[in-house]
């Protein structure tokens, strides 16, 4: 009876360590953010950095809902260390999304927010910490 309740113990403590294992968080984290306002744009943000650094690799912005005549927008990416920064999105299938990967790191800890020209709509991401 002590052999099968300690055989049964470590067996879940084997399972309980195997689970904590394949949970822990990856090494190369991503960060990102939707608006949740379901009447207007749906708008995305999406990067790709390292955890612990304010560099954001590839940036990428989405609209999910543009008008079916939409082909292209303005996107328009802000954090209070680089300013705002342009750039051309392009429709892909249902949605209008564009990317950019800065050269250097123009960002500081802090706000990345991306805005499709015409709305006030926006999406951020926390570069602190990601």
């Amino acid at each position: 009876m002590r052999s099968r309740a300690r055989t049964r113990i470590l067996t879940l403590a084997g399972a309980v360590a195997l689970a904590g294992l394949t949970a822990a968080p990856a090494a190369h984290a991503a960060a990102s953010g939707c608006t949740h306002n379901w009447s207007g744009p749906q708008i995305c943000l999406a990067t790709t950095g390292e955890s612990g650094h304010t560099y954001p690799g590839t940036i990428t912005a989405t609209w999910m809902n543009p008008p079916k005549s939409r082909n292209k927008a303005t996107v328009y990416l802000t954090n209070w260390s680089a300013g705002t920064i342009k750039m051309t999105a392009k429709r892909h299938g249902d949605e209008i999304k564009g990317s950019w990967t800065p050269q250097g790191n123009p960002f500081k800890a802090g706000e990345l927010c991306a805005r499709f020209k015409g709305s006030s709509v926006k999406a951020c991401v926390d570069l602190i910490n990601r």
